[in-house]
């Protein structure tokens, strides 16, 4: 009989793993997938010669979890996540928010469960940090798309630990309701702090002992041991293995030697590893998948499409800009490691459907082909969305980039806590905090609060619910109505840090781009915690009503702009057209005698010369707003003056053009101009930015 030991079931695995990861090495794809068809083949759904026990390596793929979170929680660093919360959190925010909803959407479409339709958004909302970092191995990235994307995955690896708490919890019955739910979260948070807080007095000191005997056994074993003591003390107290492992790996880290322990730890970490995707490849039926084929095609389209939107609407709301936003969308359009950890706990719990692991197999399997031929189409997606915006929303998109970034780097002028900004901004939070509460516990009491109005009242059963809703909605108007006043509020210090007290409708669209920020970065979060609380078929037409409304009043004040940039601009040309050049004004970064647009103070000059890449080329050929971000707004010649230039204007030597936007993207602009081809071999000002 085979199968008789785990001794046979390991060899089994390893030897198979061993042939196939290779094969998918040769073959230029991630060695995950080479794991994923050894378990196809060893499994028990493919009859063959080849055969392993599914329970035995299911116990031993247990170790690979345990292993790879502490390797993530020795990567994990608070200045880290502060370093990057600036770049990307917002972004990071919607994207995850929106792919867990859109997760569940999918579930309930399929007519999952809610548990069920909840481990679905959660699988697909974190991207593949393995892929990603494989393809920037081997393609050119420019610095700033890759900081970018590499900030969003190290904050998608903090998310995954909570998920992983949250959805065990979730698996074993608990959290469905306001309440529960925020117990939960609060249990969570305190016992983080109490693991780490306990372990921070022994594990550190006793890690820096091991080192001192430079023994690389005594460092495996020990930092292993303790990997292992703190996964099983998280499980004691209800938790998966994964978040004692994760804190351990970050308590290990605090002793500063976490590059010697990952050193010493990786081989064990990477064998079993490849056993726990193996596991997953065997409890994956090929019939199912081949039965399910038009659902993992559906889940894969979702996945890219929804990345993409969102991405591209929390990057460009965020100040990100066009390119390094649909370069990220397209970069994280794949389900990455974490899927399959957390459909493990719902698989092992038996709360979601057979079928979803040989689909979320597939789901990998397709978008680890897929992501990598987008991003080699970025570029034309880039260009091809830049061409569909209207007029109104080409140069605006350069402008939008620019002031948020002056709003960033505007001095505080004085004490930061005593900011009007960030009172408002605390303000905010505040509000939203008492909203949520008062929604939790509606969930919680609904049903025993409209039984007592249907009882005080004397009104009928049937209304009882609809009057337990519109309490509710009585006891948010006033936190509400806070809320939207303090958000106004915080668009107003915003715009006035960019425009410095004048008015316009400039600053107007940049405080409405604010209030839409804001919307967005509240209302996606809350709908994904609050998901099964709420019947989505009703609350996602009333939030796209909202949207809609936004969006056409963005619309009007975009228009408006639009004619204060018109006007600014002709101002701007007639200054041009009567001053006389200098060889020292053509220097690139010199300021433009008058702001060129309202609150952008300091554009760009690049002057042509005979030797630049972009002399007697078409503006359109550059396609600079595409590759760079930067707008050219005007163009000074010699003999005349050009503002707001088409595709087709052809630039000539002793051209000088006038650029606006980030710095970044017009020094993107200025290179692009001068040298030709593309920005990806500036230095990588995210160096030593890695996810775990």
């Amino acid at each position: 009989m085979h199968g008789e030991s785990f001794v046979y079931d390991l060899g089994m695995v390893l030897g198979v793993a061993a042939v196939t990861s290779l094969i998918f090495r040769l073959l230029k794809q991630p060695s995950t997938l080479g794991y994923l068809v050894a378990g196809l083949i060893i499994g028990p759904y493919i009859p063959g010669p080849l055969f392993a026990d599914p329970d035995r390596v299911h116990a031993l793929s247990e170790f690979g979890v345990i292993l790879v979170m502490f390797a993530i929680g020795l990567e994990f660093r608070i200045a880290k996540l502060l370093q990057v919360l600036p770049v990307a959190g917002f972004a990071a925010l919607v994207q995850m928010s929106g792919l867990f909803v859109a997760g569940y959407m999918v579930g309930r479409a399929l007519d999952y469960t809610v548990v069920a339709s909840l481990f679905v958004g959660a699988c697909i909302c974190i991207s593949s940090t393995m892929l990603v970092s494989k393809m920037f191995g081997e393609q050119r990235v420019d610095a700033s798309s890759r900081t970018f994307v590499l900030s969003i995955l190290v904050l998608q690896d903090v998310v995954a630990i909570a998920l992983i708490a949250t959805m065990t919890a979730v698996a074993k019955g608990g959290g469905l309701d306001g309440t529960e739910l925020l117990v939960l979260l609060l249990k969570l948070g305190l016992t983080l702090v109490g693991l780490a807080a306990g372990g921070l007095f022994l594990i550190p000191r006793l890690i820096r002992l091991t080192s001192r005997l430079k023994s690389p056994e005594a460092t495996v074993v020990v930092s292993t041991g303790l990997c292992f003591v703190m996964a099983v003390l998280a499980d004691r107290l209800g938790y998966s293995v994964a978040l004692g492992a994760f804190v351990a790996g970050m308590l290990v880290a605090e002793s500063g030697r976490a590059q010697e322990v990952e050193h010493s730890v990786q081989p064990v970490r990477d064998m079993f590893a490849a056993v726990f995707f193996v596991s997953i490849g065997m409890a994956a039926d090929p019939r199912l998948a081949f039965e399910y084929a038009g659902t993992s095609l559906a889940l894969a389209g979702v996945i890219i499409a929804a990345q993409l939107s969102m991405l591209l609407l929390g990057g460009v709301l965020s100040g990100v800009g066009l390119r390094r936003s649909v370069f990220a969308g397209l970069a994280l359009g794949q389900i990455g490691e974490f899927a399959f950890i957390i459909v493990e706990i719902g698989r092992s719990a038996r709360v979601v459907p057979k079928e979803l692991p040989p689909i979320l197999v597939t789901v990998a399997v397709l978008t680890t082909f897929t992501t990598p031929i987008l991003l080699k189409q970025a570029g034309r997606i880039v260009h091809g969305i830049d061409v569909l915006l209207p007029s109104r929303l080409s140069h605006l998109l350069s402008l939008y980039e620019a002031w948020l970034e002056r709003a960033r780097s505007a001095p505080w002028g004085g004490n930061a806590q005593r900011s009007p900004l960030l009172r408002a901004l605390r303000a905010v939070l505040i509000d939203c905090l008492v909203l949520f509460g008062i929604m939790a516990l509606w969930s919680t009491w609904s049903r025993e609060i409209g039984a007592f109005l249907v009882s005080t009242f004397d009104l009928p059963k049937r209304h009882g619910s609809l009057s337990a809703a519109f309490l509710a909605a009585l006891l948010c108007a006033f936190p509400l109505f806070v809320l939207i006043h303090n958000t106004r509020t915080l668009a107003s210090h915003v715009a006035k840090r960019v425009f410095e007290g004048a008015t316009g409708a400039s600053r107007r669209l940049l405080a409405l781009a604010v209030e839409t920020l804001v919307f967005v970065g509240l209302s996606l979060p809350a709908i994904a915690v609050t998901a099964p609380l709420w019947e989505m078929r009703y609350v996602m037409p009333g939030v796209g009503v909202i949207a809609v409304i936004l969006l056409a009043v963005l619309w009007r004040a975009a228009g408006r702009v639009e004619a204060e940039l018109q006007s600014s601009a002709a101002r701007f040309g007639t200054l041009l057209a009567r001053q006389s050049l200098t060889a020292a004004d053509t220097l690139p970064g010199s300021p433009p005698p008058a702001e060129v647009a309202p609150g952008v103070d300091q554009s760009v000059r690049v002057a042509v010369s005979a030797d630049c890449f972009a002399t007697d080329r078409t503006l359109g050929e550059l396609d600079l707003r595409a590759n760079s971000g930067a707008s050219v707004m005007a163009i000074q010649r010699p003999d005349s003056s050009v503002v707001f230039p088409r595709g087709s204007e052809r630039l000539r030597e002793g051209d000088v053009l006038v650029l606006v936007g980030s710095t970044e993207a017009c020094e993107r602009a200025s290179s692009r101009l001068q040298r030709g081809g593309d920005d990806s071999e500036e230095p990588d000002s995210g160096q030593g930015l890695q996810p775990a």
